[in-house]
């Protein structure tokens, strides 16, 4: 009788103990729920983001908000959707956090916390409390001006120490979507990583300075050689013609030293610095444009005998040179860098010729002279303006087109002054012209070619655009009914 006594004491202690050994079992199993899904929990919508420091700490949207709070409502209702048909548990009784308390800590705080540990009545102690953990999703809106908004998701894994985070800029009616995206991103490990190689691939198409690997030292090699080499041959052809020679003997071997020199001295500065594509260039486009204006001048000024105007192309290249390695003791050049240092030495070529043709009156002659000043303060206006501005090598040849096709149609508008009787008053009004009409040209391709951020719109376009079409519809008893009319959408 006392061992039946014994084994009914034993089973009634088993019965009364298993509920608690069985919520210890599933507490163990972090973030988890039943049928084994992931608990998140996803917090309000709060604005601004977050991303720098704000007078405006972060909060609930309120009406006040104006379009923030509709875009923040759809956000939310997109969000707590989404992450049940992601495979997640969705903990609606979480209260969200309280005013003051939305800072990355909390968030990290909340997560090392069970959602169990969230509703009425359920309390954890001991390990398993500190054991579980829950998802947790922090979105964030904030206006962007122009009818876009930043869009900020963060997200925290169960007991993580770490913040995931998804910024992006879209457009209004896009906010919903595209956090949908971000919110994918952030939960599904595999996902994410899909799209951040894919990004990858997408940067490594975009230039040889981006992608997977790190870039090469001393891309520029290959450029910093060939002008190198370049420039030492011309250097030695301007000795051999100052020195009067005229023996092939002697034209030869000095040409294969000089070019050996330049090619060496390139390669080793390659060797000793890392000589980017930009680097290259720009140095290319000090040597060119600073020995062609250098033989300009030279030209111009009838220097004689001829041969020594070699010696003074080499002196200007010698300048140039010099000037360009010292701008880039200052700073790195990049493509865009050095396409507007050639474009400079280019234009300036050009409009040193038609400031020339003004002061003479006439288009008879080569302007040789104002080429060669004009090339050569171009070089150096373009090249100080590359170590204070960045551009890229396609809106810079834009600009260069432009300024090109405005020549060519101010020069076209005005040719009937210079096709009879080609008076002084009549060549410098066709220059004029021509000069204007390129100013013009390069300042349209220049403003055409701007960044475009939303906050510099001109307030014109900010009173908002007129729409026809479909801008609501009507229910009915047979169903949802368009309704058509006008629409005006301000982007204030």
């Amino acid at each position: 009788m006392r061992r039946l006594a014994v084994l009914v004491a034993v089973v009634l202690l088993a019965i009364a103990t298993m509920p608690a050994a069985a919520l210890a079992q599933g507490a163990t199993q972090v973030g988890r729920t039943a049928g084994d899904r992931p608990a998140v929990v996803v917090w309000p919508t709060l604005t601004p983001v977050g991303d720098a420091p704000s007078e405006v700490a972060l909060h609930r949207p309120t009406p006040t908000d104006g379009r923030i709070y509709e875009r923040a409502q759809d956000l939310d209702a997109t969000l707590r959707d989404a992450v049940q048909d992601l495979g997640f548990t969705l903990y609606v009784a979480d209260p969200g956090p309280a005013a003051g308390h939305t800072r990355d800590e909390d968030l990290i705080e909340r997560a090392s916390r069970s959602a169990i540990a969230q509703q009425p009545g359920a309390t954890q102690t001991g390990a398993a409390a500190a054991s579980t953990g829950v998802w947790v999703v922090s979105p964030r809106i904030e206006s962007a001006g122009g009818g876009d908004y930043i869009v900020r998701v963060v997200a925290v894994p169960p007991n993580g120490h770490e913040l995931r985070v998804r910024v992006e800029t879209v457009a209004g009616d896009l906010v919903p979507v595209r956090g949908l995206v971000m919110l994918r991103d952030l939960l599904t490990p595999q996902a994410a990583a899909e799209a951040t190689l894919e990004r990858e691939r997408e940067e490594a198409t975009h230039g040889s300075t981006q992608g997977v690997t790190a870039p090469l030292r001393s891309q520029g090699r290959a450029v910093l050689a060939v002008s190198g080499g370049l420039f030492g041959g011309f250097t030695a052809f301007s000795l051999y013609s100052a020195g009067g020679s005229s023996d092939p003997r002697v034209l030869y071997p000095l040409l294969a030293v000089g070019t050996g020199i330049g090619l060496g001295a390139a390669l080793l500065a390659a060797d000793e610095w890392d000589v980017t594509t930009g680097d290259a260039w720009y140095l290319a486009a000090g040597a060119i444009w600073g020995t062609t204006a250098g033989f300009l001048i030279a030209d111009g000024h009838n220097v004689q005998p001829t041969d020594d105007r070699y010696a003074w192309g080499m002196g200007g290249g010698l300048i140039g040179l010099g000037l360009a390695t010292f701008a880039l003791t200052r700073t790195t050049m990049d493509d865009g860098d050095a396409t507007l240092a050639h474009s400079g030495g280019a234009l300036g070529l050009a409009y040193g010729a038609a400031a020339e043709y003004l002061v003479n009156g006439s288009t008879s002659g080569t302007p040789y002279t104002g080429m060669g000043y004009g090339a050569a303060i171009g070089l150096v206006g373009a090249g100080v303006l590359a170590t204070q501005v960045s551009l890229s090598p396609s809106r810079m040849l834009l600009i260069d087109v432009g300024a090109g096709g405005g020549a060519l149609l101010g020069a076209a508008a005005a040719s009937p002054l210079v096709f009879e009787n080609q008076t002084e008053a009549n060549v410098r009004g066709w220059v004029s012209a021509t000069v204007a009409g390129s100013v013009v040209g390069g300042g349209l391709a220049w403003w055409l070619t701007r960044d475009r951020h939303p906050d510099s719109k001109s307030s014109l376009l900010r009173l908002g655009t007129p729409s026809a079409g479909v801008i609501g519809a009507s229910a009915t008893p047979t169903g949802w009914q368009p309704a058509y009319g006008i629409s005006w959408s301000s982007r204030w």
